[in-house]
């Protein structure tokens, strides 16, 4: 089960591209059909490590990324009823390229910006350094 690894690199990815002081609320990613990755187990994993945070309360949305492959014989693109099978349907060629469906990306990330002290107001990271 890999989605543990997922979860804590998202809260890595999260923690160094969210601006200071920022009130995380949405967390949106894309999961590719080929990687074979469980929401549930995911987001288990997410609410764990971000729960009594300042990543607690952000919802984590999660799109599906359809797997769709190119044939590299024949040319033929189409969305494989099963990621394990890549056979061409048209040629029976075993040269799959994968256009879409691979990878888990970190797409977005929806914030609050609190208003306040506009002049270097210490942020999250800078506090955190400091202790």
């Amino acid at each position: 089960m890999h989605e543990g690894a997922i979860a804590e690199a998202l809260v890595e990815q999260v923690r160094r591209w969210l601006p200071a002081d920022a009130v995380l609320r949405r967390v949106h990613l894309e999961i590719g059909r080929l990687e074979h990755v469980e929401p549930s187990p995911l987001r288990l994993h997410w609410t764990a490590l971000t729960l009594d945070t300042d990543l607690g309360d952000a919802e984590l949305v999660i799109e599906h990324v359809p797997l769709v492959v190119r044939c590299g014989a024949c040319g033929h693109e189409h969305e494989p009823d099963e990621p394990s099978y890549l056979i061409c349907p048209e040629c029976g060629s075993a040269r799959p390229e994968v256009i879409r469906g691979a990878g888990v990306v970190l797409r977005r990330l929806e914030a609050d910006q609190p208003e306040g002290d506009p002049d270097g107001h210490p942020g999250r990271r800078e506090r955190a350094q400091a202790q």
